[in-house]
């Protein structure tokens, strides 16, 4: 008999832990699972997609405020009062503590999973740190288990206090045909990340800066929610270094897969990653890919020569010189040996399955 197994996540909006449940739930054996999702709040982009698979979606009407967390809560009880799943997996940390303890208190109690999507890089302030206390509290009696996208979020939980054993399984990737890279006359080197600390933008600025004293025949393209003119702070940087008229930025908008067309190297520059899904899109794309040594980073490419230290701009630099430098055959070669990788490891039907052995496993260990 199949198992019912029901995910709650926070919303269905455009993002990283939503992309991968959606992926997760098209390629789970659905002769073995019967999959259903709880959406806690209205936002719910990727709704239609979900249910063009064939799968049960039940999304609250409620806004993410704190005040309706009483009643997200309830609702999603109700909801899956009439589900009675086997197993409940939560995504996020919001899904994980509400979710979690709508689950507790079934009087059919399914076996209660936690999905941590993020390292604790990101939890700076007091709210944040308060609400991770509770769900560092509450991670002690309501989750049977808890997985990880990525090893390095799974080590900074254990450190923090979580108790109990934390399983990792990577994010995984579709299949995509790969680019055609070319000697161009000028070459392109790219990043898509949000504007935010850990990303460490001042790094990949400083590093083109150090580049285009070796070769100024190259652009650099930024892309992410606060890469724009209207931002003070990189606008301040790109006038310090001299790197106006070298550095294209974009807003979130722009088609991941056309940016990616139209790049010789994919870069990350972060101090502070999980596992980085934006690496792995570009190494299925067959792209050249150099990143820092943050989170998974060296789990997913694998080339040492490609990773480098966090907060060092001249090692990025001579990274991305190194591999430019390279004949046109030998840079098909390396995207080519990324996109392998990615085939062989990280594909969604490999990820896919360790998620459905691994559920299996818990109520038939």
């Amino acid at each position: 008999m199949p198992i019912k197994i029901t995910y709650i996540i926070t919303s269905l909006g455009i993002g990283g832990a939503e992309n991968m449940l959606y992926k997760l739930l098209k390629y789970t054996d659905r002769k073995e699972f019967v999959p259903s999702v709880i959406c806690l709040t209205s936002e719910a982009d990727l709704l239609a997609s979900i249910q063009s698979l064939g799968i049960e979606v039940f999304v609250l009407p409620f806004q993410s405020r704190w005040y309706n967390l009483p009643f997200i809560t309830f609702e999603c009880h109700r909801v899956l009062h009439k589900l009675r799943p086997d197993i409940v997996h939560t995504w996020l940390y919001h899904a994980n503590l509400l979710g979690g303890i709508a689950t507790y208190f079934l009087p059919h109690r399914p076996i209660i999973v936690w999905n941590i999507r993020n390292t604790l890089s990101g939890v700076t302030s007091w709210s944040q740190m308060a609400f991770f206390l509770l769900i560092k509290i509450t991670s002690r009696f309501i989750p049977d288990y808890i997985v990880s996208c990525s090893q390095k979020g799974a080590e900074e939980h254990h450190k923090a206090g979580f108790l109990q054993k934390i399983k990792v399984i990577h994010n995984g990737f579709v299949d995509n045909n790969p680019i055609v890279l070319e000697n161009r006359t000028v070459m392109r080197i790219g990043m898509i990340a949000r504007f935010t600390p850990e990303k460490d933008h001042y790094t990949f600025l400083k590093a083109a800066y150090l580049f285009l004293q070796k070769n100024t025949n190259c652009r650099f393209v930024l892309v992410g929610k606060g890469c724009n003119s209207e931002n003070p702070q990189l606008q301040k940087w790109l006038v310090q270094l001299e790197l106006s008229e070298y550095v294209e930025l974009h807003e979130a908008q722009i088609s991941l897969d056309k940016l990616l067309n139209t790049l010789d190297i994919f870069t990350l520059s972060s101090y502070s990653e999980g596992f980085p899904n934006v690496i792995g899109e570009a190494m299925m794309k067959g792209i050249p890919c150099v990143c820092t040594n943050a989170g998974d980073a060296q789990i997913l490419v694998g080339k040492s020569e490609l990773i480098v230290p966090i907060q060092n701009p001249k090692a990025l630099a001579e990274a991305w010189l190194s591999v430019l430098s390279m004949p046109l055959e030998k840079r098909v070669e390396l995207g080519l040996d990324l996109r392998q990788r990615v085939l062989e490891h990280f594909h969604i039907s490999k990820i896919a399955q360790q998620y459905d052995e691994w559920h299996w496993s818990l109520l038939y260990p």
